[in-house]
């Protein structure tokens, strides 16, 4: 038979295991400049990249970041607020909708986009990882459908 102090001492170790798995996360808060020559970009996009920025914001697990990245003398500003628990977040706009998670895959984060459209849904992919001590973000992004397939590496530096 087991006795309650040993159940109370296994739930409390579970617990304590818990926290602090959760507690060791990486914090991807900072502000980070893209490093082209350490990217790899496809051959669509490596022409056209001339800088870009991504501030983050991370306190688990909410994760909000601002990018901006310009192409060919275009700035592209994005902005998106998640919280890393995997569930997904919907928005609709006419007949478009778009579908975005995030969620921890060991130490890097997972972020999903999917815009659905009644003619095609294209899909795009970031996994960040941090890297050299936290000196350096890698992204590697995967676009699927719409015609758009390509495959990056982002990699910014603090």
């Amino acid at each position: 038979m087991v006795s309650s102090c040993t159940c109370a001492a296994a739930i409390v170790s579970i617990v304590v295991a818990s926290t602090a798995a959760a507690q060791s996360k990486p914090d991807f808060s900072g502000d980070w400049t893209l490093n082209p020559q350490k990217s790899t970009l496809s051959p669509i996009v490596a022409p056209a990249v001339q800088s870009g920025t991504l501030q983050i914001e991370h306190r688990e697990p909410n994760f909000k970041a601002h990018l901006n990245t310009v192409l060919s003398g275009r700035p592209i500003d994005a902005t998106f607020e998640l919280v890393a628990d995997g569930r997904e977040v919907v928005a609709t706009n006419g007949d478009r909708r778009n579908v975005s998670s995030l969620v921890w895959d060991g130490d890097a984060l997972v972020l999903t986009f999917r815009d659905e459209r009644p003619n095609a849904t294209v899909t795009i992919s970031f996994r960040y990882e941090l890297q050299d001590g936290g000196r350096r973000l890698r992204a590697i992004e995967q676009i699927r459908g719409g015609g758009r397939d390509q495959d990056n590496v982002w990699v910014y530096d603090r």
